[in-house]
């Protein structure tokens, strides 16, 4: 049954209240530190009351008898949905993410290094980036180099700008005149395409179009098809998986060796990230994913895409007790970044003021 209808404005108050002190503290939270410290303007005996109504409903639990409420998986998934604030990307946080934009890192391998790192520095969780395998993808460009009259080198740029070559050999003589001819008919009517959708009908408009040059269109098909056969598979890695044993929920070794073998065997997690389709940050929490030691755990990600097409993505794991408005803030920006930067756009120029946040004082714990 779902209870998200039946919550008054005043218990998503309390409820985001607690999530809130609870992820900066970890603490079960009370109701006399809602008061006091959250300044909730309720007395303590009638946020007791709506704690006792939030926890029936699932939103919370109760460790101990006399301890205060900590966040539920389903209190957790509320709060992100729909209760945490908008997370304001502080200047220095923009300077660094601009940094990867203006480092004149070409590769999306090392793009993804760089976004990894700054996401573990930044979030002081384990970051993840995955790479899609280019297998199945596309050519975005194809380029010739002239050797001798019997052979040339086929260049071919393919998505996150890997760069593959091929030497083609001809029976029949070439000269650079032709190879101009068939590479404005490549690219024109084969670059761009995926390559199960490279067809009869488009091999025959490129060979009308190659003039001169069209016997080398059926050996330059064979060559995109050996080259995205044989490309590399998808792969993911983690910066600062060490962090997460600053963590209660992973200080016992049993679990944390348990979360270790599914990071270092990685078919999982890949799976999960990978089933998600969307343009927007996935935030799996928990029991949402079939993937048991994940259970204490929440992976945080958005995919990055290029002309229409997932190339990678970027993320975090850390515990359910993660600060999800600052996580998802920061993919979110970096991911944009990265983004934009992959569809040719212009770099971003100053950091936009209006997006700066303040660096909060941290409060007292709560009692």
């Amino acid at each position: 049954m779902d209870h998200r209808a039946e919550l008054s404005e005043r218990k998503k108050q309390i409820l985001k209240a607690i999530i809130d002190v609870h992820i900066r503290f970890g603490e079960p939270v009370g109701s006399k530190y809602l008061t006091q410290s959250e300044q909730i303007p309720l007395s303590s005996a009638t946020i007791r009351n709506e704690m006792a109504e939030l926890e029936q409903m699932g939103y919370l639990e109760q460790p101990h008898t006399s301890a205060g409420r900590v966040p539920s998986r389903a209190g957790y998934r509320l709060y992100v949905d729909s209760l945490m604030n908008r997370y304001p990307v502080t200047a220095r946080e923009w300077e660094e993410l601009n940094a990867i934009m203006r480092s004149k890192v070409d590769a999306l391998d090392k793009v993804l290094e760089q976004a990894g790192k700054m996401v573990s520095l930044l979030t002081n969780y384990t970051s993840l980036v995955m790479k899609v395998g280019s297998a199945g993808g596309v050519v975005r460009r194809i380029d010739t180099v002239w050797l001798d009259d019997g052979s040339f080198i086929l260049v071919m740029t393919l998505d996150g700008d890997t760069v593959r070559s091929k030497t083609i050999r001809t029976d029949r003589p070439v000269d650079r005149e032709m190879l101009v001819q068939l590479c404005a008919a490549l690219n024109e009517h084969i670059a761009g395409i995926p390559i199960e959708q490279i067809n009869l009908p488009r091999m025959m408009a490129a060979e009308h179009a190659a003039g001169d040059s069209a016997f080398l269109i059926s050996p330059v098909i064979k060559c995109l098809y050996e080259v995205l056969g044989t490309a590399e598979t998808p792969d993911i890695r983690f910066e600062g998986v060490n962090k997460l044993l600053q963590y209660p929920e992973f200080s016992d070794i049993d679990r944390f060796r348990e979360m270790f073998e599914v990071l270092e065997n990685k078919d999982e997690i890949m799976t999960v990230m990978q089933s998600a389709q969307n343009d927007r940050v996935n935030v799996i929490i928990g029991g949402e994913t079939t993937v048991r030691p994940m259970e204490n755990s929440t992976l945080v990600f958005r995919n990055l895409t290029e002309n229409g097409r997932v190339v990678g993505a970027i993320g975090v794991i850390g515990p359910c007790r993660m600060d999800y408005s600052k996580v998802v803030g920061l993919i979110d920006a970096m991911t944009d970044r990265i983004n934009t930067m992959m569809d040719g756009e212009a770099p971003p120029g100053e950091i936009p003021s209006a997006l700066f946040g303040d660096i909060q004082n941290k409060p007292e714990p709560p009692k």
